[in-house]
């Protein structure tokens, strides 16, 4: 693919492209230069940071949704 940088050194990314990534106008994105090129990484917002975090600590520990989900039945039991 090929774009043009506009004057203010703005370019477009293709939609099929931030379709896939689920970037919008305001998704935060980090600029690495690479040798001649430039990397553009879409930063994980705190919720899907957290989110990721979340997943691989319950992971390393053995701890399903379904564990989950069957722990928080159990407390909204108890709490009525």
């Amino acid at each position: 693919m090929v774009t043009r940088m506009r004057e203010k050194g703005q370019v477009t990314i293709p939609s099929d492209i931030r379709e896939s990534l689920h970037l919008s106008k305001d998704s935060i994105l980090s600029i690495v230069k690479a040798g001649n090129g430039i990397l553009l990484i879409p930063k994980p917002s705190a919720v899907e940071s957290f989110g990721a975090r979340f997943q691989k600590a319950a992971e390393e520990k053995g701890i399903t949704l379904e564990d989950l989900l069957r722990d928080l039945r159990k407390m909204r039991r108890e709490k009525k």
